[in-house]
């Protein structure tokens, strides 16, 4: 039986969790090894199949497909180091054998062709996970910022209808304790998510980064 993931914290004891800003630095740093990722299997298939006709052709796509199968390995590298998933195994870049035996297995291993479509779906995930995360944790700094800016009396007092709820202009007090709570509720939800769709790019790479040769 592989290792299970570890219990998911409490509410707030996740904002004392080490792996949780890990895995929150996963996500923003997404949206790069995203756009790398997918540059390079976009670029490396089109570069490949347009020189498939020349003899340059078959050197340069093996080279892409030794060079996907490292990328992989790497990939895997920091999801154990970030996401602390220890139970993911970094198999070998080729397959045991003779140099014609790994050539071959380097191209008829399902695992070569299924790292390429996870370095695609890498790019809309990333964008995905740093908008959600950049976002959450922008909105819940401007909450718990509010009560603070209020304390120091640095914060304009509030004018005006404020999405529709007119009594905030009325009960300014209130508006502000409301924010500070909110804030403060937000600040782990956001980390809760982060670990949720840490473990989901676990998942993914366990299907796509580690599929088992047929």
């Amino acid at each position: 039986m592989p290792p299970q993931p570890p219990p998911h914290p409490g509410f707030f004891e996740v904002l004392a969790t080490r792996q949780a800003y890990t895995t929150l630095l996963y996500l923003l740093l997404s949206l790069v090894t995203g756009i790398l990722a997918f540059t390079y299997a976009v670029t490396g298939l089109s570069l490949s199949l347009g020189l498939a006709i020349l003899i340059i052709g078959l050197p340069i796509a093996l080279a892409f497909l030794l060079g996907t199968r490292a990328l992989s390995a790497a990939e895997l590298g920091l999801l154990r180091l970030l996401l602390g998933a220890e139970e993911i195994r970094i198999p070998a870049i080729l397959p045991a054998g003779s140099w014609g035996a790994r050539l071959k297995g380097l191209i008829a291993d399902p695992r070569t062709w299924s790292s390429l479509l996870y370095f695609v779906l890498l790019l809309p995930l990333g964008v995905l996970y740093f908008t959600l995360m950049v976002t959450l944790l922008t909105l819940s700094v401007s909450l718990l910022a509010v009560p603070v800016l209020r304390l120091l009396h640095l914060g304009a007092s509030f004018t005006g209808d404020v999405a529709g709820i007119a009594w905030i202009t009325s009960n300014p007090g209130l508006a502000v304790v409301l924010c500070g709570l909110a804030g403060l509720a937000l600040a782990p939800l956001t980390l809760h998510l982060a670990l949720l769709l840490g473990r989901f790019q676990v998942w993914l790479a366990g299907h796509l980064l580690l599929k088992e040769t047929a």
